[in-house]
């Protein structure tokens, strides 16, 4: 009697839930499924800065890996894989388990680079998480203060500082929050539309926040007090160091030592090298999607919409293979895959603390109280799919967000 076909599912990432979603279809069909990840829950990055910001309960963020794994007949294996071999199609978990695999799907995202020890990183996602008790410990207690350095002025830093400040104003308790921002550019939210990044400044100073643009972190240390020293040098030379009670990562992504050492071609940044099918371009049994894959024609940004975007196709790709395979032992051409086709202008909601969100495509933004409409929407209805659980029974509920102190009108 052969062995059953082996599909093994590297990462729990957002673009792979689908495929998990599906994989009953599989295990039905006689195909051994095997998902590989050290956590049992994915963390959804669209709703973790509003959970920082208290509109969302830890559960309504989170979907339950292990558990989807088991309904659908699948293995959970609760390690990291360390180390893939293409040609013996085999993967080395850091346990040092082995295992064989006939197809093979990686959604592993990135990792922040020269993450500091002193430092919460914001890849994966869920290490922000880390910042909650911090949050929490203050809020419960009216005579504590927190000081928070974000370290990164982009999208992902911007909108956790925009949610934490937005909930201690509308706690009544903005002078007890010490929030600076410190990006190197010269602004922060580089490379989106001028009025947006002002309408974020102008949104965080009211709250008491300080941006530091033009300004580079050279290292952050611990301390036995529990608190940290953020060393910083702005362009012009002059050095300054403050001692924040935690330290925020939000400075990009690089991809992790799997794909680096994997011996498939790879971008600059260690991602794996994948055509519009999202399979790798020598061979035609690994795929890979979310942040980890790279589409060398595709000039995209590492962020969730891509990723969502891209699930669907992953599934219906890794299914023709399975398929093919099961059936007469040879991949499929890539004329029989379905092509990812991305966004023409990557939308993208940013949620602020207040009851407006921020809407920005291109060069276009608004910030309106319709924006967090259509932002909750979009959020609920996506993680509805995976955690019927928890929002199966109240659907698309409504939540109200923390009020900000004030809330300017957004601009077109």
């Amino acid at each position: 009697m052969s062995e059953p076909l082996h599909l093994v599912l590297v990462g729990g990432g957002h673009a792979m839930l689908p495929s998990l979603a599906h994989a009953r279809e599989w295990t039905d069909a006689g195909v051994k499924v095997t998902l590989v990840d050290p956590q049992r829950w994915l963390y959804y990055s669209g709703m973790v800065p509003e959970h920082l910001g208290g509109v969302y309960a830890v559960d309504d963020i989170r979907v339950d890996l292990k558990k989807m794994a088991r309904e659908a007949g699948a293995t959970h294996v609760a390690d990291r894989a360390t180390a893939l071999d293409p040609e013996a199609r085999m993967v080395t978990t850091a346990e040092g388990d082995t295992i064989p695999y006939d197809v093979l799907a990686i959604d592993v995202g990135g990792v922040n680079p020269a993450l500091p020890d002193a430092a919460v990183g914001t890849k994966p996602i869920y290490r922000v998480r880390a910042l909650r008790p911090h949050l929490k410990q203050v809020l419960d207690a009216p005579t504590e203060t927190l000081g928070l350095t974000i370290v990164g002025g982009g999208a992902a830093g911007v909108e956790v500082a925009l949610n934490i400040t937005g909930r201690f104003a509308g706690a009544g308790r903005a002078a007890d929050l010490s929030l600076t921002i410190v990006e190197q550019s010269g602004k922060i939210l580089p490379g989106f539309p001028e009025g947006m990044r002002a309408y974020a400044a102008r949104l965080l100073r009211e709250r008491g926040a300080t941006i530091r643009t033009a300004t580079t972190v050279d290292e952050v240390h611990g301390s036995d007090e529990g608190r940290a020293q953020v060393d910083m040098r702005t362009d012009s030379g002059e050095h300054d160091t403050i001692h924040p009670d935690a330290v925020l990562w939000s400075t990009g992504a690089v991809a992790p030592p799997l794909l680096r050492k994997s011996g498939l071609s790879t971008d600059e940044r260690g991602f794996l090298h994948v055509t519009r099918r999202l399979r790798t371009p020598t061979h035609p049994r690994i795929f890979a999607a979310g942040d980890c894959g790279t589409i060398p024609e595709l000039d995209l940004d590492k962020v969730g919409v891509h990723a969502v975007k891209q699930g669907p196709d992953l599934r219906a790709n890794l299914d023709t293979t399975v398929r093919r395979l099961a059936g007469d032992g040879s991949a499929p051409a890539a004329s029989d895959l379905t092509v990812f086709r991305p966004y023409p202008v990557a939308p993208l909601l940013v949620s602020t603390g207040t009851r407006r969100a921020i809407w920005t495509a291109g060069p276009l933004w608004t910030a309106r109280t319709w924006s967090l409409r259509l932002k909750h929407w979009v959020d609920r209805r996506w993680i509805q799919r995976y955690a019927p659980e928890r929002w199966g029974r109240v659907g698309l509920r409504s939540l109200v967000g923390a009020e900000a102190a004030s809330d300017p009108d957004g601009t077109e």
